[in-house]
């Protein structure tokens, strides 16, 4: 008998890798909430094991009957300039859920809410951002429910993705964008270390714990970490920009910066700039036994083009 999921965020970089993997498999049988499936760059109606469900995650309670028959959900979706889908809506689904039907949910927080030994870190809930705020207040109520023990929930860190078939992620974009400015950066170094992983090897990774048992209830997911400086010099090298001397920028010279071109930064982003290590207890596909050629920015670039 095929497994019934129910996919929330299909339609984002993620979720678009994710659907490449389920949709030709006839194990799943796949129920994708989507509130606007023209952002689906897939013939949905052509896949026979795809049922559309169009609907935004406020609207939950009118599935219900739908999301009570589930085996499995995967939560990828999340509001980012808003704290209700990260929190209440999340909180919403997971209730509706059948515990003695539903095997397993595998649900997307964020690696910013962590901090040392990937506990949740107070000052998420503080002075975060309304995204932040609501993934830290729910992975703070998930051991409040009933489906608690089958919920594991992953804690990307830097998420990377995109090309011609799949949308580009925000971090993505990011990179892309800032290649007309390499002539500038490459002169600059800042003192941040960070983690990244591509959208596909998280599909990856998801649909190795769609089958299988999972040995921890937390995974924070990202590839080796990496120094800023480091990140640039993989650019520049990708990009054939030559790297000459550099000019260390001060986080007090970043707040200058914002608060002229812009209303400045958020208490949140000032934390983070003074926090400039981002180091976490990681897993990647390595972790699971998979083989990857995404693990450094320069493969990841090489895909993006299609080389």
């Amino acid at each position: 008998m095929k497994k019934k999921v129910f996919i929330t965020g299909i339609s984002g970089c993620v979720g678009h890798y994710l659907f490449d993997i389920l949709a030709n498999d006839p194990e799943f049988e796949l129920y994708l909430l989507v509130r606007n499936p023209q952002k689906m760059m897939r013939d949905l109606a052509s896949y026979s094991n795809v049922n559309v469900i169009r609907d935004e995650l406020s609207n939950l309670s009118k599935h219900s009957r739908i999301i009570a028959d589930m085996d499995c959900v995967v939560h990828i979706a999340a509001g980012w300039g808003q704290t209700e889908p990260n929190y209440d809506y999340t909180i919403d689904l997971f209730k509706l859920l059948n515990p003695a039907k539903c095997k397993k949910v595998i649900y997307f927080s964020t690696a910013s809410i962590l901090g040392p030994n990937n506990e949740l870190l107070p000052e998420a809930g503080k002075i975060g951002t309304s995204y932040i705020r609501g993934k830290y207040l729910c992975c703070r109520e998930l051991p409040k429910l009933k489906i608690y023990d089958r919920i594991v929930t992953l804690f990307p860190t830097w998420v990377l993705g995109g090309d011609k078939d799949h949308p580009y992620s925000h971090a993505m974009e990011g990179v892309l964008g800032a290649r007309k400015w390499l002539w500038l950066i490459r002169f600059f170094s800042i003192d941040l270390r960070f983690h990244f992983i591509h959208a596909a090897d998280i599909a990856t990774i998801v649909n190795y714990l769609l089958r299988n048992d999972a040995d921890q209830k937390k995974y924070v997911l990202g590839n080796a970490l990496v120094s800023a400086d480091q990140f640039t010099k993989q650019l520049c090298s990708y990009f054939k920009k030559k790297m000459y001397f550099k000019l260390k920028v001060k986080p007090s010279l970043v707040e200058s910066v914002a608060s002229l071109f812009s209303k400045g930064l958020s208490d949140w982003d000032k934390y983070c700039l003074k926090k400039k290590d981002f180091d976490y207890h990681v897993v990647n596909t390595a972790s699971f036994g998979i083989q990857s050629q995404l693990e450094t920015i320069s493969e990841i670039l090489k895909k993006e083009s299609g080389k």
